[in-house]
């Protein structure tokens, strides 16, 4: 018999830790979504989103800048 990781994160027992999580409020499945991607493609969404948090703190650091004068 096969374990269905996905299964298991879609409708986790009562008592685990994804139960727990779900419980909490985590969305299991972004998390399904993210371990369907290669480790190449985690890293270049990881890429993609520290450069977006790049750009908008150069965007805030910007408008600082402009607002004092």
């Amino acid at each position: 018999m096969t374990i269905d990781h996905e299964e298991v994160l879609r409708n986790p027992r009562p008592g685990t830790a994804a139960a727990a999580a779900r419980e909490f409020g985590i969305d299991l499945t972004l998390t399904i979504a993210n371990l369907r991607l290669s480790p190449e493609e985690r890293i270049r969404g990881l890429d993609s989103f520290r450069d977006s948090i790049r750009r908008l703190q150069a965007e805030a650091q910007r408008s600082k800048i402009h607002e004092r004068r």
